[in-house]
């Protein structure tokens, strides 16, 4: 072999001994790599069938090495569905048949002493199966059809996402349900409208033969659980009650009282959104209001000479009852100018001066206060005594503080037995809760 290496090198070193860099060429170049790479006895070897064999076997099975791993790390792999021995689909993994599965479950959880159950066989499928794959929703559709406990195409009815149950016919539960709430509104105008309160959804799906029913049977079930919501536009108008303002003549004895401007009561229209759930008004919406009429306030003049003089501080006026219905604030799209007191048992309880003053209205008042006493109290405060029962002073009259000159009634514009109570300073309606000497009181809502 020596001998041979030493010839071929002699052979290169001939052929190459005139080669330049501008005289090479490939032929020549791949011609010398031969020369070094393989010596002439090897190349010959290879021209017999057992050196071409040695040499095809290794490269072989390189090539096939390469392939199988080829195949099997980069292989499209799947898993086929199988039932009864029966072709069912081919999935990309096992969640796809989980999520299926679940679905089937959730549908037959309504059917009574329902043991169906559909278990397809799982085998993984070689790589580049020519079979499409199928997704969680076809499956599902596939185990529906296996499965004898489930309904295709049917109507399910939740209320509050509870389920009720199911009907073949949606047209016929969602008329019965439309028809539900017009009924609701018969004898209200076109502003009415009418909802369910909660929440009631129709579905189509699949479902349980067990829960099946015809659409009047599920309608009659669902019906107890139906909350209806209706709201409406309701109009009122009313009068406005005129204010009194007093002037005051330090010219003129106490006793004199003169109307030197007639009030008159404005009117109002307001409008309200009504909302009733199932019959019982649940809220009173102000839509908006509207001022028909503006009031005339009276003006009065009373004289301040004589004595009667209040004393600046206020007694509560009905000592038997210590609750307020309706403080001194907005309500009802106006301003209540003072308190409602009201309590169990109050018709006919006693009303006393709050202080000592001048009686200068004791009768009837048209603007909606009823029987009414005003007492002045000669010190820029007057008090007002509304929706009495019976009067006890007359106009012109001194009262002293703690005098009774009323009792308690329901007169006048008003929704039960109270007394209406203002306080004036100046001719300003004040907060009588900023002004009474009285810590006992409470707050109750009507």
């Amino acid at each position: 072999m020596g001998t041979e290496i030493k010839n071929d090198a002699a052979h290169i070193s001939k052929k190459f001994k005139d080669i330049t860099w501008e005289t090479l060429t490939l032929k020549k170049f791949f011609c010398g790599v031969r020369k070094i790479c393989l010596p002439t006895s090897s190349f010959k070897q290879l021209t017999t069938p057992r050196g071409i064999f040695n040499l095809a076997v290794p490269v072989l099975a390189l090539v096939l090495l390469v392939f199988t791993v080829c195949y099997w790390t980069m292989g499209d792999y799947s898993l086929t569905l199988t039932y009864d021995d029966k072709y069912l689909a081919t999935i990309s993994n096992e969640a796809v048949l989980t999520e299926a599965t679940a679905q089937v479950n959730n549908a037959l959880s309504g059917a009574k002493n329902n043991d169906s159950t559909i278990t397809p066989t799982m085998q993984i499928s070689s790589p580049y199966s020519a079979n499409s794959k199928s997704g969680a929703k076809d499956v599902y559709t596939k185990l529906v059809n296996l499965n004898e406990g489930i309904v295709n195409d049917a109507t399910g009815l939740y209320i509050d996402d509870v389920f009720i149950g199911a009907t073949l016919s949606y047209d016929e539960i969602n008329t019965m349900l439309t028809s539900y709430l017009d009924a609701a509104k018969e004898g209200y105008d076109g502003t009415t409208t009418t909802s369910f309160e909660n929440n009631v959804v129709l579905k189509k799906d699949v479902y349980a033969v067990g829960t099946l029913m015809n659409s009047e049977n599920l309608f009659e079930t669902a019906k107890p659980y139906l909350s209806v919501r209706l709201e409406t536009d309701f109009i009122i108008t009313y009068d406005r009650a005129y204010d009194t303002v007093f002037e005051y003549d330090h010219t003129q004895t106490d006793d004199y009282r003169e109307v030197i401007q007639e009030g008159k009561n404005g009117t109002q229209e307001v409008y309200y959104r009504l909302v009733y759930v199932d019959g019982v008004q649940t809220d009173a919406i102000i839509k908006n209001s509207t001022t028909l009429e503006e009031t005339v306030e009276e003006i009065v003049v009373v004289g301040t000479m004589e004595s009667g003089k209040g004393t600046g501080t206020f007694d509560w006026p009905v000592p038997s009852a210590n609750n307020i219905s309706s403080l001194f604030e907005y309500r009802w799209g106006s301003f209540h100018k003072g308190i409602d007191i009201a309590d169990v048992g109050i018709y006919g309880a006693g009303i006393v001066a709050s202080d000592t003053g001048v009686v200068t209205f004791s009768g009837w008042d048209d603007a909606g206060y009823g029987l009414m006493v005003i007492i002045d109290h000669l010190n820029g405060y007057q008090t007002m005594y509304a929706h009495c029962d019976e009067l006890f002073v007359e106009e012109g009259e001194t009262v002293t503080q703690g005098d009774v000159i009323a009792s308690v009634g329901c007169t006048g514009m008003s929704t039960g037995d109270h007394l209406h109570f203002e306080i004036w300073e100046d001719g300003t309606a004040v907060n009588p809760c900023d002004y009474m000497w009285y810590d006992g009181y409470t707050t109750i809502d009507y």
